[in-house]
């Protein structure tokens, strides 16, 4: 589907939905990890990410930060998902859902993430900033 805008239009549009700098979104880990032991493996370490965004925080709860979830952000950040339910920190290549929805209503660049309620973008993580994201992840992993 092909959306036709004006110049006029598409400017407004770029204006009102500008993207902000990783510098401006505070990650940041909730205190509570639980522990989950495995047999013959290492423990799985269930995290909730806490985003804040001018002042609002979004939780995204219940995730296992390891290295295999950093290394899909790292080998394919467009389908990268953190999220069962609003909000989500998403890569932009999910067609047919409402995340696709918001990319294409706000004009996001197809190589960034976003955080997303499922209708409107709380923030753009550029793919320059992608790096800096995976190395802060990193760095909770140590």
């Amino acid at each position: 589907m092909e959306v036709r805008m004006s110049l006029d239009q598409a400017t407004f549009h770029t204006q009102q939905t500008s993207q902000l700098k990783l510098q401006h979104v505070i990650f940041k880990i909730k205190p509570d990890m639980e522990e989950q032991k495995r047999l013959f493996r290492p423990s799985l370490y269930k995290v909730t990410v806490v985003a804040e965004v001018n002042g609002q925080e979004y939780e995204f709860a219940g995730y296992t930060l390891d290295h295999q979830l950093i290394s899909q952000l790292e080998k394919d950040p467009s389908t990268f998902l953190i999220g069962a339910e609003p909000p989500f920190l998403s890569g932009t290549n999910w067609p047919d859902s409402a995340i696709a929805d918001v990319v294409q209503t706000h004009t996001i660049p197809l190589d960034s993430l976003i955080i997303t309620d499922g209708e409107n973008v709380i923030a753009t993580i550029s793919n320059e900033e992608i790096p800096e994201l995976i190395g802060w992840f990193n760095l909770l992993l140590t």
